[in-house]
């Protein structure tokens, strides 16, 4: 009898045990990731801040002189025809630039993180990502936007969308959701640009299997900033 119960609890010990070194491992394991990713993260993190308050500085004394070039610009084309008509072309090439601010009608996109349970069954699928700012955006060049805009942050032919850690940058600017695009241009054509079930199809179904956030509405009198970084193209031909 007594060999009988010794033979049973040798039998639910060894699972016991098992599972124990199993919990063990697993749980050395996420530290080790978790120290990782720590020391990886926070190096990253700091880096990027420094870069965008040195970014800070070089945007202001960019759009100082900026402004001394328009005041030399406009001073020039008060003096002859010639200058005039330069102007007028120099003017028209930084609006299609992005290089002047933009107002009017359109629609404003808000992309934010899920909440709640629903957001907890995979939350990788329930936050922003910056391909999903990207996707918005070309959505948008796709329905007709003439202006885009994405927290204040110009959109232009040179700008830069991706992950710095959990952080997404637009323009090397830090941002964090939630994302507020704010678009120029028909109203009725951008909403069938969004609404057609082609577009956005991974956005869309995170948004109603793991609640993402998403939301597009049709806007009046928006008012994009003109773009504040440094031009990195040499040539380019207008369209």
């Amino acid at each position: 009898m007594r060999r009988e119960r010794a033979a049973r609890g040798a039998v639910l010990l060894l699972p016991a045990l098992v599972l124990g070194l199993l919990v063990a491992a697993q749980w050395r394991g996420q530290q080790e990731r978790s120290e990782v990713s720590v020391r990886y993260n926070a190096p990253l993190l700091e880096a990027a801040n420094a870069l965008q308050r040195e970014q800070g500085v070089l945007k202001a004394q960019l759009a100082e002189l900026r402004a001394r070039v328009d005041q030399i610009q406009a001073s020039a084309a008060s003096q002859s025809g010639t200058g005039r008509d330069l102007e007028a072309r120099i003017g028209a090439l930084k609006q299609r630039g992005g290089l002047t601010p933009r107002s009017g009608d359109g629609i404003m996109v808000l992309l934010d993180d899920g909440r709640g349970p629903v957001a907890a069954k995979d939350l990788e699928k329930a936050v922003c990502h910056s391909t999903d700012v990207t996707d918005i955006v070309n959505t948008a060049w796709r329905g007709g936007a003439t202006a885009v805009a994405v927290n204040d942050e110009r959109i232009v032919g040179t700008s830069s969308v991706y992950c710095i850690g959990s952080t997404i940058t637009v323009n090397g600017t830090l941002m964090s959701p939630p994302f507020q695009v704010a678009i120029i241009g028909d109203p009725a054509a951008l909403l069938a640009a969004f609404e057609d079930p082609a577009q956005l199809r991974d956005i869309k179904q995170r948004r109603d299997m793991f609640g993402l956030g998403l939301r597009v509405t049709r806007a009046s009198a928006l008012r994009v900033p003109e773009y504040s970084g440094a031009l990195t193209v040499k040539q380019a031909t207008p369209r």
